[in-house]
């Protein structure tokens, strides 16, 4: 029986006697912990989950006052909250903590659901107050937002975390016109050391040189994160250019006399750094600042390595190094000239035998051949492809492409899925959508078909924009999934809030998941929040039958990786559902 049953049932009652009777019978039956409170909280009913949940007997609480003997407080402020009935009118629900005892809180959510009824011939309002215990979920919460904003190898803030800095940095430069310095730093030939002593041997230098650079954080504005694998980044929050300029040349000095040892082994690093003045009239968001710094780091390692280059936007050596001019080019050449192909990967249930059931489920890439055929990396193009605002253009040929491939498919069960990715800077263009919208509709395609992936930072970006894109195409029949869950600038909060259908994990948790706990503990907290919020889980680099096996016992729905399938040119993958 549901609560709202339950409650029927109590209103229907119109004399003590009966209410009491009916009152007993109905949520004795339900399985969440309710109490019965008056206008004033005095409790006139609880049930035995209550009774177990507040750690009390029903005989000892009935008459007292609910407020005095369970206060409230406030999840953020932790202040307390004195009555929770005040103008409510239909049922709502809110997370609180509970204080159980002088020494525990819960961790709960409370759903106050109004109930009228006679009681010899008087009218009297009581609320049912349904408690959740949601202490669990908290903690879960809690784990996975730590793991997503702190790298577990060092403890440092990782890249999340620092493009969060960046953020409030930058609203303090357009505020007050501050000057922030931005460090990147990139570590010299760290590759040598994992060949000759291993992974474990750059797990321990990688420690080892975040301890080399703790001290070169002087104030508690500053702030040292690990970006990515070799690579550390530091943020002096207004520094004047002089003395940052000696700091940074004391750390490139402090890394190369640093000494690493290993099993009797002895090796020796270096850094090329890049650094750049974040001001107003050159820096406006946090990935360009990245962005810019790495490009000033590579240009420091093309140089020779150990040492340190500052970035200017003009500078000949910034230039080349985005080949800015030769990439646009050809990008607008394939996008003319249908010069990209695309393929798709299957995304399978990992319960079922890949080698025997068909694949249903696929995701689109795209690929880009040069002259001699050869495959051109994704990661060569799309960065100029982005910097110079090309990516709707590509993701309009995508979606076109792949909806002329779609209409095709007569099989119709199970219905195959294809899913698209989709940039930022294709959603925060309003047109976009109507695009995408006309393409559908004039194609005849089932838009059941069709799955449109979104990073977690393009989420963030602009919540706003993002969530009418999915509203209206969730509206029409298509689904959405948030890729690269965990590495990105979202959180559980954001999560908790988009309305998408699948979750899926990023691959630098599930690579090396035989052999890193920590990545196991990642993977199986994102699978359990996304389960509780009714998600369904893809991992991403499902590189072997271990890997497989492993998710398969954390209970991760579906895999994608060559240990299932490698791409299949799209024309090929669309015969078999014809």
């Amino acid at each position: 029986m549901s609560l709202f049953e339950s409650i029927k049932n109590i209103g229907s009652s119109n004399n003590a006697e009966q209410f009491t009777l009916c009152m007993q019978k109905s949520l004795s039956v339900v399985r969440d912990a309710v109490v019965l409170v008056d206008d004033r909280g005095t409790i006139q009913f609880l049930n035995k989950n209550a009774e177990h949940l507040l750690n009390c007997k029903r005989r000892s609480v009935l008459g007292k006052n609910f407020w005095l003997l369970y206060p409230l407080l406030d999840n953020k402020t932790q202040r307390p909250i004195e009555n929770i009935l005040n103008g409510v009118t239909s049922p709502v629900s809110d997370d609180y903590l509970l204080s159980v005892s002088e020494n525990q809180e819960l961790s709960t959510n409370i759903l106050i659901s109004p109930i009228n009824f006679l009681n010899d011939n008087n009218d009297k309002n009581s609320y049912a107050l349904v408690i959740q215990d949601i202490s669990e979920k908290k903690i879960l919460e809690s784990k996975l937002n730590y793991l997503d904003n702190y790298d577990a190898l060092t403890r440092l803030p990782n890249r999340k975390s620092i493009e969060v800095t960046l953020k409030h940095a930058l609203a303090d430069v357009r505020k007050h016109s501050a000057t922030h310095v931005f460090c990147y730093i990139s570590l010299d030939k760290i590759k040598s050391v994992t060949d000759t002593a291993g992974h474990s041997a750059g797990d321990a230098l990688i420690m080892q040189i975040a301890d080399v650079l703790r001290p070169f954080i002087k104030t508690k504005r500053d702030v040292l994160a690990r970006v990515s694998n070799d690579d550390f980044a530091i943020l002096y929050r207004e520094k004047e250019p002089g003395p940052t300029l000696e700091l940074i040349k004391n750390i490139r000095k402090s890394i190369e006399n640093f000494e690493f040892q290993w099993h009797g082994n002895k090796f020796k690093v270096t850094a090329s750094i890049g650094f750049l003045l974040v001001h107003k009239k050159t820096c406006t968001s946090p990935s360009q600042v990245l962005s810019d710094a790495d490009i000033a780091s590579r240009i420091a390692r093309e140089k020779g390595g150990n040492r340190a280059f500052i970035f200017h936007p003009n500078d000949e050596d910034v230039l080349a190094r985005k080949g800015d001019i030769v990439w646009v080019g050809r990008i607008r050449d394939a996008i003319k000239n249908n010069m990209f192909r695309l393929f798709s990967q299957p995304i399978h249930p990992l319960a079922m035998d890949h080698g025997s059931v068909p694949f249903f489920h696929y995701e689109t890439l795209i690929r880009l051949f040069d002259d001699e055929g050869n495959q051109i990396p994704p990661d060569d193009f799309l960065p100029s492809a982005e910097q110079h605002g090309m990516m709707m253009d590509i993701d309009k040929w995508v979606v076109s492409e792949a909806i002329r491939n779609l209409k095709r498919i007569t099989q119709t069960e199970p219905l195959p899925i294809f899913s698209i990715n989709l940039s930022g800077q294709s959603i925060n263009e309003p047109q976009f959508l109507d695009f995408v919208v006309r393409e559908i509709k004039s194609a005849g395609v089932n838009p059941h078909m069709i799955c449109f992936e979104i990073t977690e930072s393009v989420a963030v970006n602009d919540m706003g924009l993002a969530m009418k894109f999915i509203k209206s195409l969730k509206d029409l029949g298509c689904s959405f999934s948030l890729d690269d869950f965990g590495t990105g600038v979202s959180s559980y909060g954001y999560l908790r809030d988009m309305p998408v259908d699948y979750l899926k994990i990023d691959g630098i948790f599930v690579k090396d998941l035989e052999n890193d706990l920590v990545s196991q503990e990642m993977v199986r907290s994102i699978n359990q929040v996304g389960h509780v919020m009714g998600l369904e889980i893809i991992a991403e680099y499902v590189e072997n039958d271990e890997i497989i096996r492993i998710l398969n016992e954390i209970g991760v729905d579906y895999g994608q990786g060559y240990g299932i399938s490698r791409p299949i040119p799209i024309e090929d993958v669309v015969r078999t559902h014809i």
